[in-house]
C-alpha cells in the first residue's frame, strides 16, 4: 500500500488548512475509497477548483506535499495504478 499524507474534511475549514505547495492529493468518498487522484504545483488552489466541480463526490482530501512537481508526478502515477479511481477516466 502507498503511504498517504494528512487527511482533511471537505469543508471550508478543512480546505483552508491546505498548504500552497506542490504535491499529490486523493479525493475520497464517505467510505474512505479514493475516487480521484491528482497532482499539482499548488495544493490549496487546486483543491478549491475541485470543490466546485466534484464536491458531491468526495468527503475527504488526503494530501502528500512534495518538493517538486516532478516528484508529485511520480507519486501520482503509482497511486493511479494502485487505487484505480473512478473519476480518473
Amino acid at each position: 500500500m502507498l503511504k498517504l499524507g494528512k487527511t482533511y474534511k471537505n469543508t471550508p475549514k478543512g480546505r483552508s488548512k491546505l498548504p500552497s505547495k506542490p504535491g499529490t492529493y486523493n479525493l475520497k468518498n464517505r467510505n474512505g475509497e479514493t475516487v480521484y487522484t491528482g497532482m499539482t504545483k499548488n495544493l490549496n488552489s487546486r483543491i478549491k477548483e475541485h470543490h466546485y466541480d466534484k464536491s458531491k463526490h468526495f468527503s475527504y482530501i488526503t494530501i502528500t506535499p512534495t518538493k517538486s512537481k516532478q516528484q508529485a508526478r511520480k507519486i501520482e502515477k503509482k497511486r493511479l495504478k494502485y487505487h484505480k479511481p473512478s473519476l480518473n477516466k
